[in-house]
């Protein structure tokens, strides 16, 4: 089983970013939970443009003290490193970082490392009975997935800067007679200029945002959905 942590995020003081509290509380109280631990980062980006966030962030995760957990460093987007020797480079800057058992270079759309990365996983599984119905999709999941989808959206048609800065709520959900569902989310940004960019020119943004996370959903939850998205200032 794979669980995949919405984005972990550090202040510049080096402690966890709380600004969409609920997301970054739930990714922190789960990184303890599970056998292997996979810090996955972005290692073109930490050579054109390096954030001590990150860097720290990084560390962090190795120093945390968990003797029943093992933990991998995924070097990931090797693929639009041009210079090898700035490869290298990365590799040697954390080839000394505690806590980690193994470190590996891919790239999710080449797929180069991956038969690696999946060969030490497998070798690594332990066969349990399964902690839910494998056929069944509670309602607090598919709350969960409506976040995440939506978030997703927010993530592709915005600027990569701005989503950090909005609270996202899951204000309703409701199951229709139709069988159908209704789901009410608002973006709750802290200035008036968020709020422009994120709604778009006469709201098309947050209905383009809208219209493919709810065809998403539709897809998943393989029933009507009634997305509903709000934007507002705090």
């Amino acid at each position: 089983c794979f669980f995949d942590t919405p984005g972990l995020m550090l202040k510049k003081s080096g402690f966890p970013y709380n600004d969409i509290k609920v997301r970054n509380e739930s990714a922190w109280g789960s990184v303890s939970l599970y056998d292997i631990l996979i810090v996955v980062f972005d290692v073109h980006r930490h050579i054109i443009r390096p954030d001590s966030r990150v860097v720290r962030l990084i560390e962090r995760m190795g120093s945390i003290s968990n003797p029943n957990q093992k933990r991998i460093l995924c070097m990931n987007k090797v693929d639009l490193v041009e210079k090898k020797k700035d490869l290298l480079k990365v590799v040697e800057e954390f080839s000394d970082l505690s806590g980690y058992e193994r470190r590996f270079i891919t790239s999710g759309v080449k797929g180069a490392g991956v038969k690696d990365l999946t060969k030490y996983l497998m070798e690594q599984a332990v066969k349990r009975p399964w902690d839910e119905d494998p056929f069944t999709m509670s309602e607090e999941l598919m709350k969960n997935i409506s976040l995440e989808i939506v978030r997703e959206k927010l993530l592709d048609h915005v600027h990569q800067e701005v989503p950090y800065g909005i609270e996202h709520r899951l204000m309703s959900w409701k199951e229709l007679r139709d069988g159908s569902i209704r789901i009410e989310q608002h973006f709750i940004t802290p200035k008036i200029s968020q709020r422009k960019i994120l709604v778009g020119k006469k709201g098309s943004k947050i209905g383009r945002i809208g219209m493919e996370a709810n065809e998403e959903l539709r897809a998943i939850f393989k029933r009507n959905v009634h997305l509903i998205l709000m934007v507002r200032v705090k």
